[in-house]
């Protein structure tokens, strides 16, 4: 694995444990369950890219796809439900964006081999 593509994942990593930690600290601060099964979806498709299941390595590209819908979807509803400019919004939105980034840079890497 070549230094940019550990580069990417790191952040990836980084950018979903930003927007979980969010989420359930939200979920736990205002008692509502459907942010901390947010935080959960974000962890589990995460492990589902990261961790050397061959099962699911072998469909990593639909895994990667479904974590930027995953991140764009959570982007879409709180703009429609919320879009409050907060400091726990801004950084959650951030994270979900970085998310959508490295995802697709690391698809690309995955095409040049």
């Amino acid at each position: 694995m070549t230094d940019t593509k550990v580069l990417i994942r790191v952040l990836m990593g980084v950018a979903v444990l930003v927007t979980a930690v969010v989420h359930f600290y939200l979920g736990v601060a205002y008692d509502a369950v459907i942010f901390i099964l947010n935080a959960l979806g974000f962890l589990g498709l995460f492990g589902l890219l990261v961790i050397p299941i061959p099962v699911i390595q072998s469909r990593r590209r639909w895994v990667s796809l479904a974590l930027m819908g995953y991140s764009a979807l959570t982007i879409l509803l709180w703009a429609i439900l919320n879009g409050k400019l907060d400091a726990a919004s801004l950084s959650a939105k951030l994270a979900e964006l970085i998310i959508i980034v490295t995802v697709w840079l690391d698809l690309q890497h995955e095409k040049r081999g």
